[in-house]
């Protein structure tokens, strides 16, 4: 017993000398997200974006209140970016809590693809725990923007990306790991895109602020947009969501959709819902034929992209799947 105390008592001796060589966290800057770009120069233009300090921590100062700051560098390659960035500051860059990587949508090509996954993968910068985005906008307008109502900037979409969840109802922010998986394995790959827009703050000023309503296919070299498609909510499973049926407001709760890849292809959907109002009587099954043609009409327009990896499964059972043949079966349930 006696011996099991000195080995404890020198394993905490070795972990109290073991701090005074620890880092100094206040010479540290810690990256919550990054923006990717490319100029007509064909350079890189990389935008590393951090909380400010009085944002993090318990003061009154509303100076800089649900505002951020970024450094942003050029590089000719992706490296560059990050070796560019840590020599322009005394402090040391700590990418290893970055919540989001931001790709202007003309980089989501197969050649950069596998230049950042390649980076991602062997640099061991960044930890493979975050979200993929993809814009139109200029990535600048991207980081100067402000929560309206004046919040901090952790709540914002780049930073707490899975507490934000709800508002994507095209497209989720897709997983680093997922993104690879699904591009090495020839699927469909599915971005959220931000978008900026001018709104009214709490103080009755205009500020900018991100939005998510848009996404970006991309499968097997090719990209399409999805832009505002009044059948995207029904390919996800947002949980829960408004539409305007017949004339009669439709509350859609506990929405769920699920491929089954059997002898054939087909598709369940789940929902619970609820009439706010309308002007006529609508039925059950003139709810379902309105879901049934937006969705058929959704994979009909997107077909091209693969959206439910029908050509994937196909190959991995030796099936044949098809778009013009899934049937669709509903399991409904009214509040």
């Amino acid at each position: 017993m006696r011996k099991f105390k000195l080995v404890v008592l020198s394993f905490f001796c070795f972990l109290l000398v073991g701090c005074s060589n620890a880092f100094d966290i206040s010479k540290i800057l810690f990256i919550a997200s990054i923006g990717i770009e490319k100029g007509e120069d064909k350079t890189y233009s990389g935008y590393f974006y951090l909380p400010l300090s009085s944002d993090i921590g318990k003061t009154d100062s509303a100076e800089n209140k649900g505002k951020g700051q970024y450094a942003k560098v050029s590089g000719n390659s992706i490296p560059d970016l990050f070796k560019n960035v840590d020599i322009t500051s005394s402090l040391k860059m700590n990418f290893r809590h970055v919540s989001s990587i931001v790709l202007k949508d003309d980089l989501v090509t197969d050649s950069f693809i596998r230049e950042f996954i390649d980076f991602i993968k062997y640099s061991l910068e960044i930890d493979f725990n975050c979200y993929l985005f993809t814009t139109k906008e200029k990535l600048k307008d991207i980081y100067e923007f402000e929560n309206p109502n004046q919040e901090s900037v952790l709540n914002s979409m780049l930073v707490s990306t899975a507490d934000v969840k709800d508002i994507y109802l095209v497209a989720k922010p897709m997983h680093f790991l997922e993104f690879s998986r699904r591009y090495f394995s020839d699927r469909s790959l599915f971005l959220p895109y931000l978008d900026v827009e001018e709104i009214w703050s709490v103080d009755g000023s205009k500020v900018k602020n991100c939005y998510c309503v848009n996404a970006l296919y991309f499968y097997q070299g090719t990209q399409k947009k999805v832009i505002e498609n009044p059948g995207s909510p029904y390919l996800t499973t947002t949980k829960k969501f408004d539409d305007l049926i017949e004339d009669a407001s439709v509350s859609f709760k506990n929405y769920k959709i699920k491929v089954k890849y059997n002898e054939i292809a087909s598709l369940s959907v789940h929902f619970d819902y609820e009439i706010y109002q309308s002007q006529k009587m609508i039925t059950e099954d003139q709810i379902k034929n309105y879901i049934k043609n937006r969705i058929t009409n959704y994979l009909k327009e997107y077909q091209d992209m693969d959206p439910l990896d029908l050509k994937y499964y196909a190959t991995l059972k030796n099936k044949v799947y098809s778009y013009e043949e899934l049937p669709i079966h509903f399991d409904v349930k009214l509040n």
